[in-house]
């Protein structure tokens, strides 16, 4: 017993000696911690999103976009279908859903840096339970757009590395 708990000792210590963690909300850098967040479409689903991770991590919201506070302007989201496979009779089987989303930080009303998002999932359609393809398609839509948002954020860090 003794064998694993200092196994489980030492691995534990190794792990957080190299700077491991386990993936949870995407943390927001001290410097964006109050931040003036524009969007095209403020009340859609990604705006949503991306609002409640930045209220999660405690972040203050501003209107005014001035040059002392960094600003997060989303530009554009497009959720596209892609048929990928299809029945013998003709009819798609599998699509493949593409989210992209482009976004960018301006910091001191000067220096722009462009955000680019893309999320990936795979839908089969059968047309014997459309009712139930639609609520599983709103599913699989919610969860790409959590997923973005948690990218857009996620990126902020590795602008706050470039300066």
């Amino acid at each position: 017993m003794k064998k694993y708990l200092a196994l489980l000792m030492l691995l534990a210590i190794s792990l957080t000696g190299c700077g491991f963690h386990l993936q949870h909300e995407a943390e927001v850098p001290a410097r964006f911690k109050t931040i003036s967040y524009i969007s095209y479409d403020p009340y859609g689903r990604l705006s949503r999103e991306i609002k409640e991770i930045l209220h999660d991590n405690r972040v203050t919201l501003t209107n005014n976009a001035t040059e002392q506070v960094p600003s997060l302007r989303m530009l554009s989201e497009n959720l596209s279908r892609n048929t990928i496979s299809i029945y013998q009779d003709g009819k798609a089987a599998e699509y493949q859903l593409v989210l992209t989303v482009e976004a960018q930080v301006v910091i001191a009303g000067q220096q722009t840096y462009p955000i680019n998002v893309r999320v990936f999932r795979t839908f089969f359609d059968n047309p014997s339970d459309a009712l139930a393809k639609t609520v599983e398609q709103d599913i699989i839509e919610n969860e790409m757009f959590k997923q973005a948002a948690k990218q857009v954020i996620r990126k902020l860090k590795s602008i706050d590395a470039v300066n």
